[in-house]
């Protein structure tokens, strides 16, 4: 069934750079969604995917602005993962990233009407956005508007972008539901009369009247 408006509310903890450190903050992002596809299985793997953007590439990263950017690799040789916003790393900013980015990832299957985002360090302020609002520097190109799953990138040389890894929705198992079932071949195989009378002669013991126990 499709327009169904739902809601979701994930919680999640990462980390924030600023010039005198990583402070780890909190955050909780009200999104609000509509149904676009009548495709049961497709809705539920773009949920899928919202899940695995918030849980498993923002929890537990590490937030950057664009002007911090040279400090990414550091991070990463650490074994954290890096998120490079356009912008400063204020709460705004991170509500935007993860509207754009899961508007991209679900590929007209849901719409993202609205979101809200407040944090541990935001005061008790929500910043929230709706999809007539304009995305401000998101409106350029990059992870957060790439239908892909990957949220972390490195500059590279001559102003190329770099992915850290080519983590692909498929080998996700998160790829959309292309309506064809696997087929399961099931081989049977009839014995001919022929056979049965080997298989029964395999068995019979010949027996002689001359034969002495």
């Amino acid at each position: 069934m499709s327009y169904v408006r739902i809601g979701w509310s994930p919680t999640f903890t990462c980390g924030v750079h600023f010039d005198t450190g990583v402070v780890m903050n909190t955050y909780t992002v009200d999104f609000q969604i509509m149904t676009k596809s009548t495709n049961t299985v497709d809705q539920n793997i773009a949920i899928e995917r919202c899940k695995y953007i918030v849980y498993e590439q923002f929890s537990d990263s590490i937030i950057l602005g664009d002007d911090d950017k040279k400090h990414a690799k550091k991070y990463q040789d650490a074994g954290f993962r890096t998120i490079i916003v356009p912008d400063q790393p204020a709460d705004q900013l991170t509500g935007l990233a993860l509207y754009c980015k899961l508007q991209a990832i679900t590929e007209d299957v849901l719409d993202i009407l609205d979101v809200s985002i407040r944090s541990s360090m935001g005061g008790g302020i929500s910043y929230i956005h709706n999809d007539e609002e304009t995305v401000g520097p998101y409106e350029k190109s990059g992870w957060w508007n790439d239908a892909g799953p990957n949220c972390s990138i490195l500059p590279g040389t001559r102003k190329k972008v770099v992915t850290i890894n080519n983590t692909t929705w498929k080998n996700l198992d998160l790829d959309w539901d292309d309506g064809e079932q696997e087929e399961t071949v099931i081989e049977i195989k009839l014995e001919t009369k022929k056979d049965k009378i080997e298989n029964l002669g395999e068995n019979v013991v010949e027996f002689k009247p001359n034969d002495k126990k």
